[in-house]
């Protein structure tokens, strides 16, 4: 997740200094889109179910090969602003941003290497592991760069989604952190969080 994120705070510090006054909305904020690329899951569960936004794990892959766990194969509107404190503030409030749940023995890094190593191994008898499930759902982003340079993080998906059997489960996720010197504050279970609720089917 650190490597994500110094990829996104390298990308909105390019557009900051690219920003004119006459480039900026009225309301004190710059519009752009910017890659998106999230995932979610629970922990220590056999198998523990996984969720993907904006991209299947094949398309994590796709997008970059050489390091799927920075990737970001979606794309969301965000606002950056610059405030009073010197805090550098992005949002994001992006609906219809594609989601899709697996169930593997294992976390979503283990999920997106094992995808990586299934497409590229050059033998056609291995597949990657298909969803179960897939729909859409609205991602939130509040990234807040303090002029320390420490970083608050919180993103979350909220939505439906539904298997070819018509089952379906609606979901949440969200990762609430605290980034220090380019690293996460705890351990992935203290602060990326997984609920769903089967409602059909």
């Amino acid at each position: 997740m650190h490597r994500k994120l110094s990829m996104l705070l390298a990308a909105v510090a390019v557009l900051m200094v690219g920003a004119v006054p006459a480039s900026a909305d009225p309301r004190g904020f710059v519009e752009v889109e910017l890659p998106v690329g999230y995932f979610y899951g629970t922990f220590g569960e056999s198998p523990n179910t996984l969720l993907f936004a904006g991209g299947t794990a094949e398309e994590f892959c796709l997008d970059n090969p050489e390091d799927p766990f920075a990737a970001e194969p979606g794309v969301g509107t965000h606002r950056i602003s610059e405030r009073e404190s010197g805090a550098t503030v992005i949002k994001a409030n992006s609906k219809g941003q594609p989601i899709h749940l697996y169930r593997f023995d294992g976390e979503a890094p283990d999920l997106l290497f094992a995808t990586c190593d299934a497409l590229f191994d050059g033998d056609a008898s291995t597949n990657p592991l298909e969803p179960f499930a897939s729909g859409v759902g609205n991602l939130k982003v509040r990234i807040s760069v303090l002029p320390d340079g420490t970083v608050d993080v919180f993103n979350s998906i909220n939505g439906k989604a539904s298997a070819t059997d018509g089952a379906e489960w609606k979901v949440r996720a969200w990762a609430d952190l605290i980034v220090v010197d380019g690293m996460p504050v705890g351990d992935p279970p203290d602060f990326v969080f997984f609920e769903m609720h089967q409602i059909k089917g």
